[in-house]
């Protein structure tokens, strides 16, 4: 009981402060309270003019800081609403609004949580050497096919692992390979080159091709080459 009372203080002698911040902060410097500002106008109407009258180029600026008098005191009063509206709160309702801040708090953070752990988890399993795209320039010469030019074109392939899409049939030819290998006597090189051989796992090939390569040779002529690079990549 006396937590909750000291709680409800607390809150209130820092929304007063708050107030008294904010209406600081509102009315620049110089600023006087609108009642004597008005009982001084009210004085120097009962009075004669000594002088004279003021510049009409200085009724903007008081009315300004008529203004923003105006906004700090419905700011003031908008504070003390809030503040009478909290000490309304029985222990109860104070406890299931603190309750509910509390529950709220720990749902998003749990979402926050939930949310790094499902990337940690996609990283983990896409990893660094999963079989993907990937770009290249290469001249047409240098690509294999026996053809002469020195136009440069993208050339795109599939490279990776694709251990993490083993199936059924792939465990059993592992299993498979490992006892033929085991059955048969080899010399201790061509063990342990097999035991340093990777598992059965089904390869990082091109599902879908780009369109014929169209390219200019050498011999002045055009040379068309279909199913070169590839578009998507897939383990087959």
């Amino acid at each position: 009981m006396k937590l909750w009372k000291g709680a409800i203080l607390a809150l209130i002698l820092i929304s007063t402060a708050l107030s008294l911040l904010l209406t600081k902060t509102m009315l620049p410097a110089g600023a006087t309270d609108p009642r004597a500002s008005a009982s001084s106008t009210r004085l120097s109407s009962a009075t004669p003019p000594l002088g004279p009258p003021p510049s009409p180029s200085f009724s903007p600026e008081a009315t300004g800081l008529r203004r923003v008098a105006r906004s700090a005191d419905s700011v003031g009063s908008l504070l003390s609403q809030f503040s009478y509206l909290f000490q309304s709160f029985t222990e109860g309702e104070l406890q299931r609004v603190i309750r509910m801040l509390v529950n709220r708090q720990s749902k998003r953070s749990s979402k926050v949580v939930a949310s790094s752990r499902g990337r940690r988890t996609k990283r983990a399993r896409m990893g660094p050497n999963q079989c993907k795209l990937h770009k290249k320039q290469l001249r047409v010469s240098d690509l294999g096919l026996g053809y002469d030019s020195n136009e440069t074109v993208v050339f795109q392939y599939c490279s990776g692992k694709c251990t993490s899409r083993r199936g059924t049939y792939d465990i059993v030819m592992d299993h498979l390979r490992l006892n033929k290998s085991s059955g048969q006597k080899r010399k201790a090189s061509n063990v342990e080159g097999a035991r340093d051989r990777e598992p059965y796992s089904p390869c990082c090939r091109p599902t879908k091709y780009e369109g014929n390569l169209v390219f200019f040779g050498n011999n002045g002529k055009f040379g068309i080459v279909p199913n070169v690079s590839a578009r998507e990549c897939g383990c087959v």
